[in-house]
């Protein structure tokens, strides 16, 4: 169906999304309020301080400054905006001790990206005040220096009518649970959303973009001149390139996992097909899991379950999904068949690593096959390698075969071994190591009698269809 008809049909069902995203005239006055109460405690703390000139400003960013926030889900950013000059060591240092005297009265707490800053709660605004150098432009030394420019880019970018598509966009995106670029999620930022919206014009014909989108055509950029498709393809190795209009050496897709951006795709073309409101609700309220399937897959769900000391989100994450990743190929490659992994943290205390197997266990007796005996070397290394076979034979087209037993056929009791006496085995990062091996419980759910929240978590995002999908 033509997107302009598209248009028609669905423009009453926009209205009502729209109304639920965009903020209230009370909301607006009560966030700005907030706003510029933490930046007056801000600066009022470095202007009665001699030895802080070099802080050079105090700004907004993010969707608070855009204008482009979800109705009752937004944080306010703000950017301590250091003199260039300033040493690392410092920069951090002040940046943290800048935050937590200027919010001591709202118990502050520290948060860590490429650096850290600092979070606290304001009469029930998420409040981030984050360090950045006063850079000029193109002359990065953070992550951060490059955020008040893009700022700048998306409010002199977007009107009002842009703004609502871009609010329209993010409230899509966080239904399918693709909304933020953490990496946890590796999904779609705030910041990638607005770019979306500036390329294509509306919430609407960006997904008309995705639900026709070309893997050979994945380069997004507003400026066609910069285009080069195929060096950025060689220069960014990811399925999609979305190129930062305030760094053009910035590929924005970078962070976008192929999966999130999968759905993201088949969530645009299930909805223009079939327009409805579920494509906008928050996903823990339409998430379910039927009970009796728990039940039915009881014993093929495999469970590592361990605590860690607290480390920074992004850290935790990334030691995670390695660990899982560790774990699953270790277990494939002793004859183990996984169908699904996922884990899941609550960036505290608690960890949990599942896996969906084709069966927990496996048959003792194995047939390994080898090289034909025309290949002189490979065939007596064979029959060396597996001088342990009972039984071994030739078919009929001279391949050499042998029989091997395992030593382990139950994949919960091969874990837990390994674990305990050869952990080396397995890839599990340094820095986790430890926690890990000190705590990590090993069993299948139908073994459990009494299972953690956050194992239950993990089962339902397991087990989780996405009905509005497929």
């Amino acid at each position: 169906m033509p997107l302009k008809e598209m248009h028609i049909e669905i423009n009453d069902l926009i209205d009502e999304i729209l109304d639920d995203c965009t903020p209230t005239d009370s909301e607006k006055t009560h966030l700005n309020n907030v706003a510029n109460k933490v930046k007056d405690l801000i600066t009022n703390f470095v202007s009665d301080r001699d030895n802080y000139g070099f802080v050079k400003d105090v700004v907004f960013g993010g969707s608070f400054a855009k204008g482009t926030w979800l109705k009752k889900e937004t944080d306010i950013d703000i950017f301590v905006k250091f003199d260039s000059q300033t040493d690392i060591k410092d920069f951090e240092n002040y940046g943290k001790e800048i935050g937590l005297q200027s919010l001591k009265d709202f118990s502050p707490y520290l948060r860590y990206a490429d650096h850290p800053y600092v979070e606290a709660y304001v009469e029930t605004v998420k409040v981030n005040v984050v360090p950045c150098f006063d850079v000029s432009f193109g002359k990065w030394k953070s992550a951060a220096d490059r955020s008040p420019f893009h700022t700048l880019y998306v409010v002199n970018s977007l009107d009002d009518y842009k703004k609502n598509q871009v609010r329209l966009l993010k409230k899509f995106l966080r239904s399918l649970n693709v909304y933020g670029a953490e990496i946890s999620r590796k999904g779609f930022s705030g910041y990638v959303s607005e770019i979306l919206i500036i390329k294509f014009g509306s919430f609407l014909s960006t997904l008309d973009y995705f639900s026709n989108f070309d893997v050979d055509k994945n380069v997004i950029g507003l400026d066609n001149n910069l285009i080069d498709a195929d060096s950025l393809k060689k220069r960014f190795n990811s399925f999609l390139i979305i190129l930062d209009p305030v760094d053009s050496n910035r590929n924005l897709g970078t962070a976008i996992s192929p999966l999130s951006a999968g759905t993201f795709i088949q969530g645009s073309k299930v909805f223009l097909r079939n327009p409805s409101n579920d494509f906008f609700v928050d996903i823990k309220k339409i998430r379910y899991v039927d009970p009796a399937l728990i039940e039915l897959l009881s014993a093929s769900i495999l469970i590592a379950e361990f605590k860690f000391s607290f480390r920074a989100p992004d850290i935790i994450w990334g030691q995670l999904q390695k660990t899982m990743n560790s774990i699953s190929k270790f277990i494939e490659s002793n004859g183990f068949k996984i169908i699904k992994n996922v884990c899941f943290t609550d960036e505290r205390e608690h960890c949990v690593l599942a896996f969906l197997m084709e069966s927990i266990t496996i048959p003792k007796l194995y047939k390994r096959i080898g090289p034909d005996i025309f290949r002189d070397n490979d065939a007596e290394k064979f029959v060396m390698s597996n001088s342990i076979s009972p039984v071994k034979w030739m078919t009929s087209d001279n391949r050499l075969n042998c029989l091997l037993l395992r030593d382990f056929i139950d994949a919960r009791e091969y874990l837990k071994f390994v674990f305990m006496n050869k952990p080396d085995l397995i890839g599990i990062p340094s820095g986790l190591k430890s926690d890990f091996l000190s705590t990590v419980q090993v069993y299948s759910i139908d073994q459990q009698k009494n299972i953690s929240e956050h194992v239950k978590n993990t089962i339902f995002e397991l087990l989780y269809t996405d009905s509005r999908l497929f």
